[in-house]
């Protein structure tokens, strides 16, 4: 992702971060009830981890409102790289990019964000360099790559959406 560039490289520092806090707690004193997605939001319910109201302050983040904001990234990923699979060259990622976001992440930001990331999506490489880092010539090379990374996305993001709908969690703060 970091060769991607800039906005790339801050999305995978966030999301490497968020990821140190779940490893983290898989490692924890109760690192069992971390193993899956199930057995977290089970455990943070049960145990009254999980705040509906604020985000405590001086407290690390729970283990399913980490997981809530890299399965927001993830649909966000999902939308951008199906636009780049399916756009033959014609649109700037961009705008691909932007439209992507103002459609997953925008309304989950503040206005100071969803500018700095306006501004971030400019810094964007054209679609050809973005077929270079992902190894193939041409559009018709990266759609097929890039169209089944958005199926195994698909796929993931439902099961975990649908774990987040059954638990009324979407909208942790």
């Amino acid at each position: 992702m970091d060769s991607m560039g800039t906005v790339f490289t801050f999305i995978s520092h966030e999301t490497i971060s968020k990821i140190n806090i779940l490893q983290n707690y898989l490692n924890g004193e109760n690192g069992r009830s971390y193993q899956t997605v199930r057995s977290m939001i089970k455990y943070e319910l049960d145990n009254g981890v999980v705040n509906f109201k604020e985000l405590p302050p001086n407290r690390v983040p729970s283990g399913c409102r980490t997981l809530l904001r890299i399965h927001r990234a993830l649909k966000w990923l999902e939308v951008f790289l199906y636009n780049l699979g399916t756009n033959p060259g014609q649109a700037k990622t961009s705008d691909m990019c932007a439209a992507a976001y103002h459609e997953t992440l925008a309304h989950h930001h503040s206005w100071f964000i969803r500018q700095v990331a306006e501004v971030a999506f400019l810094a964007l490489p054209p679609v050809e360099d973005m077929y270079k880092v992902i190894c193939v010539r041409d559009h018709a090379e990266a759609k097929v790559v890039l169209m089944t990374t958005v199926d195994t996305i698909v796929k993931v993001y439902n099961l975990t959406q649908e774990l987040y709908t059954t638990n009324h969690m979407l909208d942790l703060p």
